[in-house]
């Protein structure tokens, strides 16, 4: 019976705690698409002024 107690606490930390780890890794992964993301405008800009001879 302890046993069931202490499991059912801990439950909702647990799940806490894999919710916030899996929004850390959402996050990580905006961030990182925001970033090559960038990195291929800024290549796609240059590019374009290379074209037009700016």
């Amino acid at each position: 019976m302890i046993r069931m107690m202490m499991a059912t606490i801990g439950a909702p930390a647990t799940t806490r705690g894999m919710r916030a780890r899996r929004q850390v890794l959402m996050l990580r992964k905006v961030v990182g698409f925001a970033i090559v993301a960038s990195g291929f405008a800024v290549i796609a800009e240059q590019a374009l002024q290379h074209a037009l001879g700016a």
